[in-house]
């Protein structure tokens, strides 16, 4: 066993704290993966764990500045290493449940050591407990506990949404700058009962913003319109361009205090991508004003029909 010593007073066995601080590493490690419902594989966790060992020896041999960067930065290269993902807000998730549960453990063990003042010696005196300190360790329980019920109210709904929230792309036909093509997320919402008046298919509700980028300039020409201060869109659509009469449908929804249009299209193709793959549905897209997600989770709502029947109509 190899010792160091530090500034003369303090001893130390290194690979003991390597051994110590890579079995906690694991722990820790197992632990988010199983929180967050990640896989668990011994190599990567294995890999990880070494990782969290470089801030033990740099504790030993390097200076205090790379010290305190590597305490910063090791931790996302060991969420990393035992759990590779190429999305973001996985990592993120993993990244918070790590640091949540490192820092309740690390405090719980830091206040229990200044409690019990081992740094007296425990070779020429006896363990003295600071009485004085106590409502230090229950302050740190409390703090913990709200942070981390937090966070796992957080990851529950995290994961509800993952279960109804679904990957689209829209074709909206050619475009004179290429194929107007537009990829977002949509949750199945049950409350979505709109249909196209004419073919039937259910809704699809966007966000105008989403898809005004993707539309054919013709579409995009129409939105500029106050169409809906008109009483008969219909009237003023084959006015304008009667061409869009077979890619457009105004669809009637009920408002808190008026009747009101919804502007909806027929798009060329609506692909939706899911645990079973990619598949093709029938859908009207609706376009609303709104932001209908503040956190930007999803950009649509998908009617329930395409989950439940695939979406043939």
């Amino acid at each position: 066993m190899e010792r160091v010593h530090q500034m003369g007073v303090a001893e130390t066995y290194l690979d003991l704290d390597l051994l110590i601080n890579g079995g906690m590493d694991t722990l820790l490690l197992i632990l988010v993966g199983r929180l967050i419902g990640l896989p668990i594989r011994p190599m990567k966790i294995l890999l990880g764990a070494l990782l969290g060992g470089i801030p033990v020896i740099l504790a030993c041999y390097s200076t205090p500045t790379w010290l305190t960067l590597s305490k910063w930065v090791i931790p996302f290269l060991m969420v990393g290493a035992a759990f590779p993902t190429r999305r973001l807000v996985t990592f993120l998730k993993a990244s918070a449940g790590f640091w949540l549960l490192s820092s309740g453990l690390g405090g719980f063990v830091y206040a229990t050591w200044g409690w019990v003042q081992f740094d007296n010696g425990l070779g020429k005196e006896h363990i003295s407990l600071a009485l004085n300190n106590l409502w230090i360790l229950p302050l740190i329980a409390l703090l913990w506990w709200l942070i981390q019920r937090q966070w796992l109210r957080w990851q529950e709904r995290h994961s509800i949404l993952e279960q109804l929230i679904y990957e689209l792309e829209i074709d909206f036909g050619e475009r004179e700058n290429g194929i107007g093509v537009v990829r977002f997320k949509a949750m199945m919402d049950t409350g979505n009962h709109l249909r196209d008046p004419l073919t039937g298919f259910p809704v699809i509700l966007l966000e105008e913003e989403v898809a005004a980028a993707s539309l054919p300039d013709n579409m995009q020409s129409f939105l500029n319109i106050p169409w809906k201060e008109h009483s008969d869109p219909w009237t003023l659509l084959w006015k304008i361009n009667p061409d869009l009469l077979k890619r457009f449908v105004f669809i009637p929804f009920q408002a808190i205090d008026r009747k009101s249009w919804l502007l909806g299209i027929r798009p060329e193709r609506v692909t939706c991508f899911d645990k079973k793959g990619a598949r093709q549905i029938k859908a009207t897209v609706a376009l609303v004003k709104q932001v209908l997600s503040s956190e930007g989770e999803y950009q649509a709502l998908i009617h329930p029909e395409h989950v439940q029947k695939g979406g043939d109509g």
